[in-house]
């Protein structure tokens, strides 16, 4: 079953709130009519499979999203770097960055497995921390280089990185992790226990039969999960999409199933 906010007004707030954003970046052409329909998609699948918590962790990048497209964005578009049509979000877009928590939040529905969920927060994280790395990247760095070879590149070339855009990754992925967090705990405080709560009950267990993770561990998996799923995305990018086997769409879409499967993997290590 979907995880709820904890009451019916709270789910009310969170679904009117993320329906007003998603009405007011249509209208203010920041995401096109396709790219809509697949927002509204997307946010139908996470609430009926994750539930509201899933919402607010997906509103949270769309905001945080768009407030850095928005950061010296005429200086990126003089070198030929910003977003497309003023940064408007596509279909592509949308599923790019929506499809990898689709699918954790379904496997989450149908298992019903906590660890699931790491995976939603570790596929947003990634998401988040990739939209971070390039257009704060792109707007500090003037000579990155290129992942596989550390060699210098052009701005804008797939694949390219920076300290710049590493720690404005980290940073995406951090605050998502921290949504990500504060809704899980409210919901699964048996499983995303704190470090008190664990200390005082070592004997619990999760319906997994599982250790509670503590909130630092969570934090720390969450933001790893996200950042290693940044690399991914500029590992394929460097290799894969410069050779023109696969689009950005494609990319972000395995990039955030890379950090999804990392974020599983690493709960189920600490666990």
């Amino acid at each position: 079953m979907p995880v709820a906010c904890g009451n019916v007004l709270a789910t009310a707030i969170v679904l009117l709130t993320a329906t007003f954003f998603v009405i007011y970046a249509y209208r203010k052409r920041k995401i096109d009519k396709y790219g809509l329909l697949g927002a509204v998609a997307v946010g139908i699948t996470v609430f009926l499979t994750v539930g509201c918590v899933g919402i607010i962790a997906l509103l949270a990048f769309f905001l945080f999203g768009n407030l850095v497209t928005k950061y010296k964005f005429e200086e990126k578009e003089r070198m030929g770097v910003a977003e497309a049509q003023k940064g408007k979000r596509s279909l592509g877009n949308v599923l790019g960055n929506g499809l990898s928590p689709s699918l954790f939040g379904i496997l989450y529905a149908f298992s019903q497995h906590p660890l699931f969920l790491l995976g939603f927060s570790g596929a947003v994280a990634t998401a988040c921390a990739d939209t971070f790395a390039t257009e704060i990247g792109q707007a500090l760095c003037k000579k990155p280089r290129l992942i596989t070879n550390l060699r210098r590149v052009p701005v804008g070339t797939n694949g390219g990185v920076s300290l710049a855009g590493l720690c404005a990754a980290f940073l995406g992925a951090s605050l998502i992790s921290v949504v990500s967090f504060l809704s899980l705990l409210s919901a699964h405080s048996e499983f995303f226990a704190t470090a008190t709560s664990q200390n005082t009950a070592t004997t619990a267990t999760t319906t997994a039969s599982a250790a509670p993770l503590t909130a630092p561990v969570t934090l720390l998996i969450c933001t790893l999960s996200g950042f290693f799923g940044c690399i991914a995305d500029s590992f394929l990018g460097a290799t894969l999409e410069n050779r023109n086997k696969l689009n950005n769409h494609e990319v972000n879409a395995l990039a955030t199933l890379s950090g999804g499967i990392f974020a599983l993997a690493l709960g189920k290590f600490l666990m």
